[in-house]
């Protein structure tokens, strides 16, 4: 277990409060003795003793691990029991490897494990934007974003369990709602022994009364879709008494086969009301099969734009390491061009030291930008709604963040021995977009306005539903009963005795107060629901306008920064020439030159990238990103996994055989060739 010095420990906490207890945790640390006899005296004063025991239950939270040990310290606490001393040592002791939390996950290489200036080519391994995505899709549990929220709000990530888990619900699932259409079994036997006293002599003997009592009785009852409750039951009686009037002795058998139905008539009644409310619905808590069927339909709307985003969050990170290599390419080339460049004044010793230098800044002001270009800072990069719903290109460079933040989206190890890179390029082609077929996929397709107008469609049919409690309850009852008695067990089938009833059950809440509530709480919602509607289909309009905008936007960018590429490296070679026949009165034109150079470069490169994720936002905005990236989702289970969950049960049934899982962690053999930018960087 790692120790934390006091010192660290003390610089940390400046606020009046913690220094008692950190001069006390010094002291216990150094004399346990002293340490005792400073609780001793501690638990004798009043409000210091409680700031002194505050102040060493928070230093002490911030020293211990996670899972340490539960017991508590107490200051003045009595003989027997663990002093404070005690305590912290057991918990400086205690060993985190044997703990409970330990970790699930380790990764066997860190950041500083790989040497970029010992990188071999078998080191460098080249991704296809496709097979970043199908590596990322088919590993993911989790859809994973650049934000690492899994950190900060976990409960917050999609998960592919999301639909099942919506489906399982037990209060309002699909199998919830089915279950309460299931046939029910019932059983029940009762003995009783009962010994009573009569102030007649007509019960038992001489009104002493006797009796062996057993009921028993089986049967099933089922719900109709229309909301009839039909039961069909039967009950047997065995009776011992010791009454004198008894017509077959002291025993007897009482049997009977009873057939009940109760059927609504208003309220509760038809197939409508039992498929949306469910049996046994109230004004406002309604769970039929239709609810809970559009209750998945949303979770699968939901899981389908989470799918979404998460392919999205990976081509943003594919296309942030591409222009990251891109932008260290540039970065070496021009820090070369310094190194030149300082060595050609040198050469010219009438240029002066006052050019030299400022060549000399320039180069380590290039130096500089390399180093960062290489390793990038914790910033965030491209990521989704930064702008535009799929992400709008925020440079914050770094190979090796950037390569970090893809290997996170996709599942790979975090840190190993070698280095991704792009192998795609971003396709430069010119395209034009049709506003009247792109809006129209986008008003049908978008998952957003599918998932509200699934809300809409759950507020409808609860307002169907509400309505109904506007209703008396009127049910009718009927019975049938078919009954067998003697001093014999005899069956009810020998058409003895026949009984039947009928009946009418009425019950109308005073003025539906409930009821009311209900139906206008439900239009209400309806109304809200609809005007989200109309909002996000506005919302709509409002980004693939500007997605569209964006791809011809970048794309003219695109053209007018090769433009200035070349007119900038046309003035480099003529300035490069004057230098070499001394006639550049003055070296900082060149590496202004130099400098402008490298920014339209660099701007050419982000152009490229600007537009590729333009048309994927423009992809993105018309609905159909997950069919442009080749993505398809299905809710039964794939032929693969039902191929694999049958290896692994006959696997399970030989012994021999050794069960292999699937790692989620993939690591793919490395290949590919060096990219220029980090062999110029070596």
């Amino acid at each position: 277990m790692p120790t934390f010095p006091v010192e660290t420990l003390d610089a940390g906490f400046t606020d009046v409060l913690f220094k008692p207890a950190i001069m006390a945790l010094k002291t216990l640390m150094d004399n346990r003795c002293r340490s005792e006899r400073a609780v001793e005296r501690l638990s004798g004063v009043g409000h210091r003793a409680v700031a002194w025991s505050i102040g060493l239950s928070l230093a002490c939270g911030a020293i211990s691990p996670g899972c340490s040990s539960s017991k508590k310290f107490h200051a003045g606490q009595g003989a027997g029991q663990q002093t404070a001393s005690e305590f912290l040592s057991q918990l400086v002791r205690s060993d985190v490897t044997h703990s409970e939390c330990a970790p699930d996950y380790q990764e066997a290489y860190g950041p500083m494990d790989i040497d970029i200036a010992t990188l071999s080519p078998e080191q460098m391994h080249g991704l296809t934007l496709q097979e970043c995505i199908a590596l990322g899709v088919s590993n993911s549990k989790l859809m994973r974003d650049l934000g690492v929220t899994v950190l900060r709000t976990p409960q917050s990530l999609a998960s592919t369990l999301d639909p099942a888990v919506v489906y399982t619900d037990p209060r309002m699932g699909e199998e919830a709602a089915l279950s309460a259409f299931d046939a029910n079994l019932f059983a029940s036997s009762i003995y009783e022994s009962n010994h009573r006293g009569y102030n007649n002599n007509f019960f038992g003997v001489n009104g002493l009364f006797l009796q062996d009592l057993s009921t028993t009785q089986y049967g099933v009852s089922k719900r109709s879709a229309t909301g009839g409750l039909y039961t069909l039951r039967d009950v047997k009686i065995f009776d011992r008494n010791n009454q004198q009037s008894n017509r077959f002795g002291a025993y007897t058998w009482d049997t009977f086969l009873e057939a009940q139905v109760r059927q609504p008539l208003m309220l509760g009644a038809g197939s409508e009301f039992n498929r949306i409310a469910g049996p046994g619905a109230s004004p406002g808590q309604l769970n039929g099969v239709l609810l809970a069927r559009v209750r998945t339909d949303i979770s699968l709307v939901e899981f389908e734009r989470s799918v979404r985003d998460f392919v999205a969050e990976i081509e943003n990170a594919y296309w942030d390491l591409y222009f990251a290599y891109r932008d260290l390419d540039t970065k070496t080339e021009a820090r070369d061009q310094a190194i030149d460049t300082v060595e050609r004044i040198k050469l010219r010793p009438e240029q002066g030291s006052v050019n030299i230098e400022q060549a000399l800044e320039q180069l380590w002001r290039f130096e500089s930008d390399v180093v960062d270009s290489l390793n990038g800072r914790p910033l965030d990069g491209t990521r989704s709604n930064n702008g535009s719903t799929g992400g709008t290109f925020r440079n914050s460079g770094g190979v090796r963040i950037s390569e970090r933040r893809l290997r996170l989206i996709i599942g790979m190890p975090i840190n190993d021995q070698r280095m991704v890179y792009p192998s795609d390029q971003p396709s430069l082609a010119q395209l034009d977009f049709d506003w009247e077929d792109s809006i129209s996929d986008a008003l049908v397709n978008r998952e957003e306005l599918r998932r509200q107008r699934w809300v809409i469609k759950q507020r409808e049919l609860e307002l169907i539903g509400n309505r109904s409690f506007l209703k008396p309850q009127l049910d009718a009852i009927a019975a049938y009963r078919m009954r067998g008695f003697d001093k014999q067990f005899n069956t009810p089938l020998d058409n003895d005795f026949q009984e039947w009833s009928l009946g009418l059950d009425y019950l109308m809440p005073v003025g539906y107060r409930r009821g009311h509530a209900a139906v206008r709480n439900t239009q209400l919602a309806l109304a809200r629901e609809s005007q989200i509607l109309i909002e996000q289909e506005r919302a709509v309009h409002f980004g693939l306008s500007n997605a569209i905008n964006e791809a011809k936007r970048a794309y003219e960018n695109l053209l007018i920064q090769r433009n200035r590429y070349d007119a900038v490296e046309k003035q480099i070679d003529g300035l490069k020439e004057r230098l070499e026949t001394g006639r550049v009165e003055q070296v900082f034109v060149l590496l202004e030159a130099q400098r402008r150079r490298q920014d339209a470069l660099v701007r050419y490169h982000q152009s490229a990238v600007e537009y590729q994720l333009a048309v994927r936002n423009v992809n993105l905005e018309r609905g159909s990103l997950l069919s442009y990236c080749n993505v398809y989702l299905n809710e039964s289970p794939s032929s693969d996994f039902i191929a694999s969950q049958g290896i692994q049960r006959q696997e399970r049934q030989d012994a021999s055989a050794t069960v292999h899982y699937r790692d989620p962690v993939i690591a793919a053999p490395a290949s590919g060739p060096m990219t220029s930018a980090i062999d110029a960087v070596r």
